[in-house]
């Protein structure tokens, strides 16, 4: 998979953040972007050792990669993300892919608005939160994927 698709500029600085980017989809997107040559820093919230198995796949490929880790239904956990990808990255990001969510696993009729809410948090809200700071972040006010 490449980024051909992709408007990747050379001036766009080669570092991302990737949300949920231990395993599956997001996993997918962390070594595209890899081997495209960026650094990547790879949030995961409970699956430690695939997200290891991640950050050594990148490294395999020549780039950086470091581990956030943060529950994104909490927002004190959330808000710093962008920033502490930065600094473990050594700069601002060129882009920032909210990939991480939950999933229901609630009998629809037994779901409550509580557990409803509890789903929302990491699925809207985190993508939300960090899209509001990266712009100020992540280019400090040159376009990227942000």
């Amino acid at each position: 998979m490449t980024m051909d698709l992709f408007p990747v500029s050379d001036a766009m600085p080669r570092r991302a953040l990737v949300t949920g980017g231990a395993a599956r989809l997001g996993r997918a997107l962390v070594l595209m972007l890899a081997e495209t040559g960026f650094d990547v820093a790879i949030h995961y919230r409970g699956n430690a050792v695939r997200a290891r198995e991640t950050q050594a796949e990148v490294e395999a490929l020549g780039r950086r990669a470091v581990l956030l880790h943060a529950d994104l239904a909490r927002e004190e956990e959330t808000a710093p993300l962008t920033e502490q990808a930065m600094q473990a990255l050594g700069g601002p990001l060129g882009v920032l892919v909210n990939n991480a969510s939950t999933f229901e696993r609630d009998e629809w009729d037994d779901a409550s608005l509580e557990s409803w809410m509890q789903h929302m948090k990491p699925n809207l809200r985190a993508p939300f939160v960090l899209m509001q700071l990266s712009p100020r972040r992540c280019q400090q006010g040159r376009r990227a994927w942000c």
